[in-house]
């Protein structure tokens, strides 16, 4: 009877050792499973975050590769634009090289022509005749003579044409109707103008005025219009400014003595 109370005692102390694991067990499975479902949801996570920056580099990549296509097709756009102003540039190469050779011709009888003009002053030797320009002293209205305004037509008509932009003193009549009269006569030979403006200086010129930008983009008939008009008799000269514009010529006709 003692020996099979003291297997009942053995088999319930078993039991209960059973029990204490199983719940040791069901504990540490929990946490096991706690820690496994939390490092999956680590896990999972990592992944939409991949996923997300892997979807960033895609749209990234795709924008790239648009702006290289456009960039390329703008520059076959360049490309094909300049094949054809090359097509046109080589279409019109006759014409341009036939109106330099005529504007150069033109240059060369108008280079005569102030040769010719100055040879005859020379021989004539008359101090009358050299101080004839001395006239326009005398007359009221101002501006040039008579026989200026004669040679200034002679010496221009063979030489070439172009742009000139004519300026005068602000408040001065004398400027003023010099500057008239050289746009009157400049527009009958052929050059272009915008008339006669006028501009306000703190130290008016005297004479006539030549303005360009630079040397290197100075008109061609610069020089020409320098030489006819010192060839007339009037006080001309010539000078660099940057703030004009490139490829231009500024006719300021200043003060006239008279």
């Amino acid at each position: 009877m003692l020996s099979w109370w003291t297997n009942m005692e053995s088999v319930a102390a078993l039991n209960g050792w059973m029990l204490t694991a199983t719940l040791v067990f069901a504990a540490l499975t929990g946490i096991m499973v706690f820690l496994t479902v939390g490092k999956s949801k680590k896990l999972v996570n990592g992944l939409f975050e991949d996923l997300e920056t892997s979807h960033k580099r895609v749209k990234a990549l795709e924008k790239t590769a648009e702006e290289i296509r456009r960039e390329l097709l703008q520059t076959q756009q360049h490309q094909d634009i300049n094949q054809l102003k090359l097509k046109l540039s080589k279409s019109s190469t006759k014409e341009l090289t036939q109106a330099l050779l005529d504007a150069r011709k033109r240059m060369e009888i108008a280079e005569a022509a102030i040769k010719a003009h100055r040879e005859e002053e020379k021989k004539s030797g008359d101090p009358s005749e050299t101080t004839e320009y001395l006239d326009l002293e005398l007359e009221p209205e101002g501006g040039l003579s008579e026989s200026q305004r004669e040679q200034l037509i002679d010496l221009l008509d063979p030489g070439p044409k172009g742009n000139v932009d004519i300026f005068c003193v602000m408040d001065d009549e004398m400027s003023e109707m010099t500057a008239r009269q050289l746009d009157e006569v400049m527009t009958a030979d052929g050059w272009k103008t915008n008339g006669v403006a006028q501009s306000a200086f703190s130290t008016p010129p005297k004479g006539l005025v030549l303005v360009v930008n630079s040397k290197e983009t100075a008109p061609s008939y610069a020089s020409f219009l320098q030489r006819v008009f010192s060839t007339i008799g009037v006080a001309v000269s010539a000078i660099m400014d940057n703030k004009y514009r490139e490829w231009s010529l500024t006719i300021i006709v200043g003060t006239i003595e008279g």
